[in-house]
């Protein structure tokens, strides 16, 4: 199966799955003030802000008085995907920064699915170079040394850059790699965050683990919300 196969029977089965309800409660939009836990979401391909992740910002903001989102703000399209991906990191490495200037003390939570997992591995770790007919700009991620980097805790799932055997992934297809997996060095940069990330993958997937069943695509939330919003909260 190719990739370019792969890509466009996702699409369309994403396509047809965000065209429904969510069902998720409308969340609280950032606040002026800083909060204790600011949670960043990077959606996946075609799926309207929020996205499905608004369920585990629900989890995660459950018993926490001080507590919000914002969305990383980028196209995530599947047309373009070289330029939609590059505008979610350039944003969102911006929109990151900007926050931890102004609340130096918030923990901050990426969080990113699909196309938004690749967004912020790339914010994360560094990313760019060649895909499979395109390239994007080449990026530096962050320090877990200096803010913002000190202040994050990450999750990713149905990671579109995918590395298998990583110490941090979990799932069945935690061993796969994805359609567009990260390079040697991205990884050794990306896996200075070892500690403060998990990434969710089915081995069905054909995202990050090249499956065959797209439903397991849009299948994380309902079956690792509790388990994800618990890993974030043992980390704050």
């Amino acid at each position: 199966m190719t990739t370019r196969f792969l890509v466009c029977a996702t699409a369309l089965f994403l396509q047809a799955a965000s065209a429904k309800p969510f069902g998720y409660a409308p969340l609280t939009e950032r606040q002026d003030v800083c909060e204790s836990v600011h949670v960043f979401i990077a959606r996946g391909s075609t799926e309207p802000y929020p996205g499905r992740q608004s369920a585990l910002v629900d989890a995660i903001c459950e018993g926490i008085s001080s507590c919000g989102y914002e969305d990383v703000i980028y196209p995530a399209t599947f047309e373009n995907y070289c330029s939609s991906a590059g505008t979610g990191v350039s944003n969102g490495t911006a929109q990151i920064k900007a926050y931890s200037v102004a609340c130096p003390d918030s923990k901050l939570v990426l969080t990113g699915y699909s196309q938004g997992a690749h967004v912020m591995g790339d914010i994360l770790g560094g990313g760019g170079g060649p895909f499979a007919d395109c390239a994007q700009e080449e990026t530096e991620g962050f320090s877990p040394d200096e803010a913002p980097g000190n202040q994050i805790i990450a999750t990713f799932f149905g990671d579109v850059r995918h590395v298998g055997n990583q110490t941090y992934n979990t799932g069945t297809g935690a061993s796969a790699n994805g359609i567009y997996p990260r390079t040697d060095e991205q990884m050794a940069s990306l896996n200075k965050f070892s500690g403060q990330l998990r990434t969710w993958c089915f081995a069905e997937d054909p995202v990050c683990a090249l499956g065959s069943d797209p439903a397991m695509h849009v299948a994380y939330f309902d079956e690792f919300t509790d388990e994800a919003a618990a890993w974030v909260k043992s980390q704050l």
